[in-house]
């Protein structure tokens, strides 16, 4: 469902379309104008479209980031769960082994157990 929702960034009102909430929507606009602003103020040459553009290379690399850093969780992950797959069958042969063995000691202690002495 499509939110309309109204923002002001560097002093100008934007209507915007969005599926996200509109608190949301409105925490993201507030978060693009402390930082426009604060662009401004640190460099007063820049136009508003100036600050825009850099606001946007600065969105681009965090979201390249994010998706490398995504894409490294995910590459963990897949190793975790083939590490955690493989201590599990290395565990049950382990049970099974110990099961054969319990078994072996069983015979053999009635073998033992059926002999008459000397």
């Amino acid at each position: 469902m499509e939110n309309k929702v109204k923002v002001k960034i560097l002093g100008r009102e934007y209507t915007l379309g969005t599926d996200n909430t509109p608190e949301y929507t409105q925490n993201l606009a507030a978060e693009l104008d402390r930082k426009m602003n604060e662009m401004l103020a640190e460099a007063g040459s820049l136009s508003g479209i100036d600050v825009a553009i850099l606001c946007a290379l600065d969105a681009t690399d965090d979201s390249r980031k994010a998706a490398a850093n995504a894409d490294n969780i995910r590459l963990q992950l897949g190793e975790y769960v083939a590490a955690a797959n493989r201590a599990q069958a290395s565990a049950e042969s382990s049970k099974r082994e110990i099961t054969a063995l319990k078994r072996r000691i069983e015979e053999l202690e009635d073998r033992l157990s059926q002999k008459t002495p000397f």
